[in-house]
């Protein structure tokens, strides 16, 4: 296979270091980047951030499910950039056809993707015993198999022109195991185990994919569309003892930062940081929450001290074990 020369110059080997030169940047045309998923506000934040830039280095598509959704583009930010760096496309994320078509407009208009972001995220909470398996198959078409279908649609255009970037943001929940989080972080597992997987074959086709890994979002469980599906949930099944380790979990994540508001701003740098690395890494955490969980996973290779960290540290609950395990591997890792 011959290679092609990457659309992105080289700006240093990680985040933060190394610029292109202005005369550079200015000669060369805009990338196109695609922002798109279910979370329509946060990807417009994201999408917005890129088509400011001051020197337009890029053509940024964000996707909607409807292209009257005046709530998304009614501000003057937004109309300001509409049509010039930022352009608005119809997109059922879900939909496999409406996937095809969009990239064919693109691929018919621009000639070429440079970035797709992608952003799809649906919380359900609760007792497990109390979730249906719709509400499961209707957390992994948002969140799981939404990612799958826009990856394997963009995929034979990506190594046709032989160079791209495939972004995925999620969050600490792909990362570790949280209580009452069971379907939910399933859905985030397997997104990450299908990058992972995707990843390598990409590369082959000058191809890179990256995961952004940030914090849980604080009132993501009052979305509209978290509480369409919470609402099927069988509170019938619901016991009073483990109600009460719920509460607790819910409360011992929202003090120990688990769950906070992110600096979306400051997010939408990262990811721009991120799209114009020429070597990316595969995993970036974007907080100190991300980067502790990422610590935590992959320290203990039984996976014991997560298990045991988590009832203590969700749901209060104090255990000999957890101790035991935690002196082994501390043990262990001098000893290594």
């Amino acid at each position: 296979m011959g290679s092609v020369r990457s659309r992105f110059k080289k700006q240093g080997s990680s985040i933060g270091k190394g610029t292109q030169s202005q005369e550079e940047e200015e000669s060369a045309s805009p990338k196109v980047v695609l922002f798109t998923g279910c979370s329509h506000q946060i990807n417009l934040s994201f999408a917005l951030h890129l088509a400011e830039d001051p020197r337009s280095r890029y053509k940024v598509l964000v996707t909607l499910p409807s292209l009257s959704s005046s709530e998304y583009l009614a501000d003057s930010r937004t109309l300001n950039l509409l049509n010039k760096t930022f352009f608005v496309l119809q997109m059922d994320i879900q939909s496999e056809e409406s996937i095809k078509g969009v990239l064919q407009e693109i691929m018919e208009n621009d000639g070429f993707i440079d970035a797709v972001v992608v952003t799809s995220n649906v919380l359900l909470t609760g007792q497990i015993e109390t979730h249906t398996i719709d509400q499961a198959r209707t957390i992994f078409d948002v969140n799981t198999f939404s990612v799958i279908s826009l990856v394997t649609a963009i995929l034979p255009l990506m190594k046709k022109q032989r160079d791209g970037r495939i972004i995925v943001v999620t969050n600490q929940a792909g990362i570790q195991g949280i209580p009452f989080h069971e379907i939910y972080c399933a859905s985030k597992f397997a997104v990450e185990g299908f990058m992972e997987c995707v990843a390598p074959e990409c590369l082959a086709f000058n191809i890179h994919c990256s995961i952004i890994e940030t914090s849980m979002i604080k009132g993501e469980e009052r979305t509209a569309q978290a509480l369409q599906v919470s609402i099927r949930s069988k509170m019938e099944y619901a016991d009073d003892d483990t109600k009460r380790y719920q509460d607790a979990c819910s409360g011992k994540m929202r003090r120990c930062g688990s769950v906070k508001k992110l600096d979306l701003k400051k997010l939408a740098h990262f990811i721009e940081e991120v799209v114009a690395e020429e070597r990316p890494h595969f995993r970036y955490q974007f907080n100190k929450r991300a980067k502790e969980a990422a610590k935590d996973k992959w320290r203990d290779i039984h996976g014991d001290s997560n298990i045991f960290d988590a009832a203590e540290k969700y749901l209060c609950v104090e255990t000999e074990r957890l101790r035991e395990v935690l002196d082994n591997l501390n043990n262990v890792n001098q000893t290594a």
